[in-house]
């Protein structure tokens, strides 16, 4: 089935919008100049009577026309008849000839001979007490020729009207719909050689189609990043479970091959168990991280009080690290609105992350300043050259750029949803820290 485009169709009604428009212009002119023709035809034979009648004299027991007297003017005929009803003086059209009843003042039409005339009388009274008429007479037939030359030239201006107005239409539908053909070019191009990259940039172009083309261009900016995030999701979670899983399969290799006694399967499963905790951590915080990014995560806003969730995150973190000394500085009575969840995981991924490089000493501290509420841990271990300082952000990053197992369990994935979080929030995260000088992690938010 052959679609028709939208460009034949907007030509076609345009087309067709303008032929009743000018059908209607045309009527509208025939029927104006037709009432024009005739309410002037109307007061010429009524002014050419009126006129006349002054001219109208009685001498000698004559009736006389003056020398002002016109017998024709404008396409009106005027005679005078006595008051028997004789004609004295003047003419009728030619082939015309009335016995129609005199009546002062009253315009009215006959026919004779299939045309049609106008007739108007006026009655004079001479001072002697004589009386005569004066009769009017045109025809009608000028504003029927009139119409008719209308129509007449109508007849010839209405197709151009139509054949303009069909090029034109299709003129204004080829520029308007031309945006859209090239974004649909560009979409095809787009498709064939899966460059997300390409955009639009369609900047002198009418404001629907600037409109839509930046609409367009918003549309594959998150498409990119969407795939960008897919395809960096798929590289770090084959990156990261490479490790465990090759330390999982060649455990089961050795215990199949030389495990005998139940201490050997009992430490290989140990193994195995421990690689298998440590995927299944990076699988979780990697969807975590995926969510946030993608938005499908939504923040659940509430108000709360701050010092309480610090304090608890810091209690329970105090049970899991025994062997680490806590330090609290916390103001109590801090309420914001938040994400009680999402805080919490912030808390414990800083805390996290101080126990499991080399802090034996831990400062956690939460305070006002300056209109913001700021939250900082600060631990006593190794420390962060300057030049790394930038990269703890990144996910996956870690100083020990083997990313092979270490004693702490890292996957560098703690800190960079960390700063997600704390965007989230509208605040920002800073880091003050030192080769063995240990590190200060702030986080900053407005205060609502």
């Amino acid at each position: 089935m052959n679609k028709i485009s939208v460009k034949f169709i907007i030509t076609f009604w345009f087309t067709m919008l303008m032929v009743a428009i000018s059908a209607l212009v045309m009527v509208f002119m025939l029927t104006a100049s037709r009432l024009t023709m005739e309410q002037d035809m109307q007061r010429r034979i009524v002014d050419g009577v009126k006129d006349n009648r002054n001219d109208v004299k009685y001498n000698d027991d004559t009736i006389q026309a003056g020398g002002g007297f016109r017998y024709y003017v404008n396409g009106v005929y005027c005679v005078i008849y006595d008051g028997n009803y004789n004609k004295i003086a003047g003419e009728f059209p030619e082939g015309f000839e009335t016995n129609a009843e005199f009546q002062d003042g009253i315009l009215r039409t006959t026919q004779y001979n299939g045309k049609s005339y106008y007739i108007y009388d006026r009655y004079i009274t001479f001072k002697n007490g004589k009386h005569a008429w004066i009769r009017g007479v045109s025809l009608t037939t000028t504003t029927v020729t009139v119409a008719s030359t209308v129509a007449k030239v109508a007849s010839y201006v209405l197709p151009g009207v139509v054949i303009a107005s069909a090029i034109g239409g299709y003129i204004i539908t080829n520029r308007a719909l031309k945006p859209i053909e090239k974004v649909a070019r560009v979409s095809d191009e787009i498709s064939e050689g899966r460059d997300l990259s390409r955009r639009l940039n369609m900047q002198n172009e009418n404001m629907e189609a600037y409109m839509l083309a930046q609409s367009y261009d918003k549309m594959l900016e998150r498409l990119e990043r969407s795939f960008d995030m897919e395809k960096q999701f798929t590289s770090n979670a084959s990156h990261e479970l490479r490790t465990p899983t090759a330390v999982i399969i060649s455990q089961c290799e050795y215990a199949l091959e030389h495990d005998k006694t139940p201490e050997d399967y009992r430490e290989t499963i140990g193994i195995i168990k421990r690689q298998a905790r440590r995927m299944n951590a990076v699988v979780s915080q990697l969807l975590n991280f995926a969510r946030m990014e993608q938005g499908t995560q939504k923040v659940r806003l509430e108000h709360a009080n701050l010092s309480d969730i610090v304090e608890a995150v810091c209690e329970e973190q105090e049970e899991l690290n025994e062997a680490v000394t806590f330090e609290k500085d916390i103001e109590p009575d801090i309420e914001a609105t938040v994400d009680v969840t999402m805080i919490t995981r912030m808390m414990e991924n800083l805390i996290t992350n101080a126990c499991k490089f080399g802090g034996r000493h831990i400062k956690v501290g939460l305070y006002r300043e300056n209109g913001e509420i700021c939250i900082f841990v600060r631990d006593d271990g190794i420390g962060i050259a300057k030049e790394d300082q930038p990269k703890v952000w990144e996910r996956f990053w870690q100083a020990d750029s083997s990313r092979t197992d270490n004693k702490g369990g890292s996957n560098g994935l703690g800190l960079a949803m960390v700063k997600q979080i704390a965007e989230l929030h509208g605040g920002g995260m800073s880091l003050e820290s030192a080769p063995r000088q240990g590190s200060t992690f702030t986080f900053r938010m407005r205060e609502i």
